[in-house]
């Protein structure tokens, strides 16, 4: 039996027993791969079952007591997802969401996302459905005809260092200056913020975790050693969605320094609010004067040069005088 296969016809055995299913019972649904006493079988069978781990299905092994037999099963509420039940304006938004990123046609995760949609249940009642999961439909049944994009690429690759817990190495172009550098970087997560893709991350030559941008990978390489071996396990108190709600200027690049930034008026909600929560502001004749900390003063300078000359850099010294820098180059590269 090939074993993609058998993979499948083992994974299911599991899933549809009541009861643990005992080695000698996993012999004779298997007589062409497992079938003797030697040792040979048994090595056979734990590759199997490393590899349904790998894929994320749940198989252990459960030592038996008076009401169970010993044997090896498939934890059901480890493996199914929980029942979804999305009110209808809920499920409206999700499958507008879904064809948005559909329509994309380079979303990275695409093929599972439309699975998922077609999958989704009162599918046939949501509204905007139909049309969903005809999108979803073409989408399963179209042909790559285009090599995906880099960031694509890198995103299929880390999905999967992540699973293994594999180390990977980076060659990576820095946002404020042209030359490239070379990281280790154990990766732990990724997220996706204003269109932009991020790896989040343990890096071995920061010796702490760092977030990269993927449009800035040159290269990228999944540690070939021991593929079966993880190379590292992610550090307690880790948090996604910590480092993915934080603000450019946020970024560990360098030391805390406190900046003012002048916003002149008047100045709408959303402005104010781009500056995130963490901000300390107060009024001044004619505007607001937003006080905040940075580890990251190039993303805090690009977020105010963003705002079309409504906001200035009063402090630090070093961070206005650079925005005066870009400025005049600008306006030399426009006249």
């Amino acid at each position: 039996m090939q074993k993609d296969q058998r993979l499948l016809d083992l994974a299911a055995l599991l899933l549809k027993a009541a009861e643990p299913v005992s080695w000698r019972e996993i012999q004779e649904q298997f007589p062409e791969d497992y079938a003797g006493t030697g040792d040979a079988a048994i090595r056979k069978f734990e590759r199997d079952k490393a590899d349904l781990l790998e894929l994320g299905i749940p198989v252990r092994y459960a030592a038996g007591d008076e009401d169970l037999p010993a044997g090896y099963l498939i934890d059901k509420d480890e493996f199914y997802l929980p029942d979804l039940r999305l009110a209808p304006e809920d499920l409206a938004l999700l499958y507008v969401a879904g064809s948005a990123a559909l329509a994309q046609g380079t979303f990275p995760y695409a093929r599972d996302l439309a699975h998922a949609l077609n999958k989704l249940s009162f599918a046939a009642s949501a509204p905007g459905a139909s049309e969903t999961a005809a999108l979803a439909a073409r989408r399963l049944s179209a042909e790559d005809v285009e090599p995906p994009p880099a960031v694509v690429r890198w995103l299929e690759e880390l999905s999967r260092a992540m699973a293994q817990r594999k180390r990977v190495h980076l060659r990576y172009k820095r946002a404020e200056r042209p030359e490239e550098r070379e990281r280790d970087v154990d990766p732990y997560g990724l997220f996706q913020k204003g269109g932009a893709w991020y790896l989040a991350g343990y890096c071995h030559l920061r010796k702490d975790l760092r977030t990269f941008h993927l449009s800035r990978v040159v290269s990228l390489t999944v540690n070939p050693a021991a593929p079966r071996t993880p190379d590292f396990a992610v550090r307690p108190g880790f948090s996604l969605a910590a480092l993915a709600a934080r603000e450019p200027w946020e970024f560990q690049v360098h030391p805390p320094q406190r900046c003012r930034v002048r916003l002149e008026g008047p100045v709408s909600d959303e402005v104010l609010a781009s500056f995130g929560p963490a901000k300390r502001v107060e009024e001044e004749s004619g505007g607001l004067i937003v006080e905040l900390e940075a580890t990251n003063a190039e993303g805090l300078l690009r977020h105010v040069l963003s705002l079309s000359g409504g906001a200035e850099i009063l402090s630090p010294r070093p961070l206005r005088e650079r925005a005066r820098e870009v400025l005049s180059a600008l306006s030399k590269g426009l006249s």
